[in-house]
C-alpha cells in the first residue's frame, strides 16, 4: 500500500477534519467501532456536522463505515498515515515524501523523504498484518497484557519500539541509521545509500563483510540489546563495504530470559548465509561457539 494517495489526501483536509480523524482515533482505545455520538463528543464538533465530514472521509478512504447494531466507523490504514503525516509535516521534520516506496518488507514500506532543509531522510511505515497479529502476544513484548487492540495499535508500537532502540544504538556508536523523529506507525531516520546483503553483488571479501557484521553484533550486545531478526534482508552494505544493520521492531534487551537463544539465531542466519552463498570453508558450529563467546564475553567480565 502506497502513501501516495495519503499524501494527496491530506493536502485536501481542513483542520476539522483532521479533528474527526483524531477522534475516532481515540474513540478505537476502548471501541471496536466508533459511532458518530462519541466522535462528536470526543471533536466537540455538532453531530450532523460530523456527519457531514465523514462522508467526506469516508470517500477519500480515510475511514471505513460499518452498519451493525449501530453505525460505526474506523480508521484505516490511509487515514493512520494522514494523522502521522500530519504530526511530522507541523513539527518540520517532513517536507515532501516519495510517492512509491524504495523499500518494502513483511511488515513495513520504506520511503524516501525530504526535510524542510532539503535533507534526504528515510521514512518508515509500520505494517503490522496479520501473522504478526496473531503472534504478538507470544513474541513481542512491547504488547504485553492488552486484550483490545488493534493493526493500527500494534503498528505504533512497533515503530515507538523501534526508534527507542535507533536511539540507543546510535548513543552507543551502533552502525544503524540516526534516528530523527516518529508519530504513531512512521519512523523518519537518516537515509543510508546501500544494497542490501542478499542482493549485493558478489563480494571480494565476504569473510571480512563476515567479521564486520558480526563486530556491529557485539555491540549492539554490549549496548544491551539483541536484534531478534537479523538475516541477510536487514544488513546493508554502503558504497564504501560499510555495514548497516536494519529493522529494529523485534529487539530484546541482553537481559530477557531468551536473549541467548535470539542471539544465537541472529548468529545462524548470518552465518548460514555466507555459508550457502559464497560457500565458506569453515565449520558452522565451531563459528557458531566463537562467535557467541567473544559476543557475551564483554558481557560477563562486567557483571
Amino acid at each position: 500500500m502506497s502513501v501516495r494517495f495519503s499524501v494527496w489526501s491530506l493536502r485536501e483536509l481542513t483542520q476539522r477534519d483532521l479533528r474527526v480523524l483524531v477522534s475516532i482515533e481515540r474513540g478505537m482505545i476502548n471501541h471496536e467501532y466508533v459511532d458518530v455520538e462519541l466522535i462528536s463528543s470526543i471533536s466537540r464538533l455538532d453531530s450532523e456536522l460530523v456527519e457531514s465530514i465523514l462522508k467526506k472521509l469516508n470517500k477519500l478512504g480515510l475511514v471505513q463505515r460499518y452498519r451493525g447494531s449501530y453505525t460505526g466507523y474506523v480508521l484505516t490504514s490511509r487515514g493512520y498515515d494522514v494523522l502521522a503525516l500530519n504530526v511530522l509535516v507541523k513539527r518540520g521534520v517532513l517536507a515532501a515524501v516519495s510517492e512509491t516506496p524504495v523499500g518494502e518488507g513483511k511488515e513495513s514500506e520504506v520511503y524516501m523523504g525530504k526535510t524542510p532543509g532539503e535533507r534526504i531522510v528515510a521514512v518508515k511505515v509500520h505494517r503490522a498484518g496479520r501473522t504478526s497479529f496473531k503472534g504478538a502476544k507470544r513474541v513481542r513484548g512491547y504488547v504485553g497484557e492488552r486484550k483490545h487492540f488493534s493493526w493500527l495499535y500494534l503498528s505504533r508500537l512497533a515503530a515507538q519500539n523501534e526508534f527507542e532502540v535507533l536511539r540507543i544504538l546510535w548513543k552507543n556508536k551502533v552502525a544503524v541509521p540516526e534516528p530523527i523523529d516518529w508519530n504513531r506507525h512512521v519512523v523518519v531516520t537518516s537515509f543510508v545509500e546501500g544494497v542490501e546483503l542478499s542482493k549485493v553483488p558478489p563480494l571480494e571479501d565476504p569473510f571480512t563483510v563476515l567479521q564486520l557484521i558480526i563486530e556491529e553484533i557485539k555491540k549492539v550486545y554490549k549496548a544491551g540489546v539483541v536484534h531478534g531478526d537479523l538475516n541477510e534482508f536487514n544488513v546493508l552494505i554502503t558504497p564504501e563495504n560499510k555495514v548497516i544493520l536494519l529493522d529494529w521492531p523485534q529487539w530484546v534487551s541482553s537481559s530477557h530470559p531468551n536473549a541467548l537463544f535470539y542471539l544465537q539465531r541472529d548468529l545462524e542466519n548470518i552465518i548460514d548465509f555466507f555459508i550457502r552463498k559464497y560457500r565458506l570453508r569453515a565449520d558452522k558450529e565451531l563459528l557458531l561457539i566463537e562467535y557467541m563467546k567473544m559476543i557475551t564475553k564483554s558481557d560477563e567480565s562486567q557483571s
